[in-house]
């Protein structure tokens, strides 16, 4: 997948930022004095705008990416959520009561870096906490699709290494052995035959990743209320929560 760029037009037949190039060089192709500059991310290029060409936003250099060592899915900050540069930003979480018990499983949505969705429910009485999970990244996964079938760029964030591996990692290598693995079965493996069909279909075009729960995310803080809310009402479907003005009620909510 590409990688957006954002655009700066200082100096054109219209001044702003623009998101794709040929909207760009409309304002700027023969236009005497022109001055523009493309950038990574919407805050940098609105940055750069306000400060102008001459401003150090404008000047400043990309900093390098870090890359990540480690042999499990890189956990990502509230901050490095904040900065990443995607229109629909999904948020999963699963409960269970006690595990194995009463589950069920949570969502949040944001577009545009703004909450508009909530979802809860996929109760099961007799689940885990990893069936949560999982069920809670397939909704993600569907969402996904939705959203890209709109042209919309997708990040999911999930608090479950276990379910991220089962469908980015592990999956590969269970699928060319049969779905078999060395040290006995793979539970859940329908769930996760399903999501992996999804998932394949998707690749390169949603980021799965993870986050850490309960450090204050308000995303992930969101999905886990509807996750428990879920366990509280029983809800076999994957029901929609009206999304209020203020989010202090929902988070005052029990949490998992």
């Amino acid at each position: 997948m590409v990688a957006k760029k954002f655009y700066v037009v200082w100096e054109g037949r219209q001044k702003g930022v623009f998101t794709d190039w040929d909207t760009c060089k409309r304002q700027v192709d023969q236009f005497a004095g022109a001055r523009y500059k493309s950038f990574k991310t919407r805050a940098e290029a609105e940055a750069a705008l306000r400060g102008g060409p001459g401003s150090a936003a404008a000047k400043a250099k990309p900093a390098p990416t870090k890359k990540y060592a480690g042999k499990g899915p890189k956990t990502h900050t509230a901050d490095e959520i904040n900065a990443l540069d995607v229109q629909t930003k999904i948020f999963t979480d699963g409960g269970c009561e006690p595990n194995p018990g009463k589950a069920a499983s949570g969502v949040a949505v944001y577009r545009d870096n703004k909450l508009s969705e909530l979802r809860y429910g996929l109760f099961n009485p007799q689940g885990t906490n990893n069936t949560a999970e999982l069920n809670a990244l397939h909704q993600a996964l569907i969402m996904a699709e939705q959203e890209i079938e709109q042209q919309a760029t997708v990040a999911i964030f999930c608090d479950s290494k276990y379910s991220i591996q089962c469908v980015t990692q592990w999956a590969v290598g269970w699928e060319k052995k049969g779905w078999k693995k060395r040290d006995g079965e793979i539970k859940n493996l329908e769930l996760i035959q399903a999501m992996f069909a999804l998932y394949k279909t998707l690749k390169g075009k949603v980021q799965v990743l993870h986050v850490n729960g309960h450090v204050g995310v308000e995303g992930n803080e969101l999905a886990d209320r509807m996750s428990i809310h879920g366990i509280d009402t029983r809800e076999e479907s994957f029901a929609s929560f009206e999304v209020p003005e203020s989010l202090k009620d929902v988070l005052s909510m029990r949490t998992g």
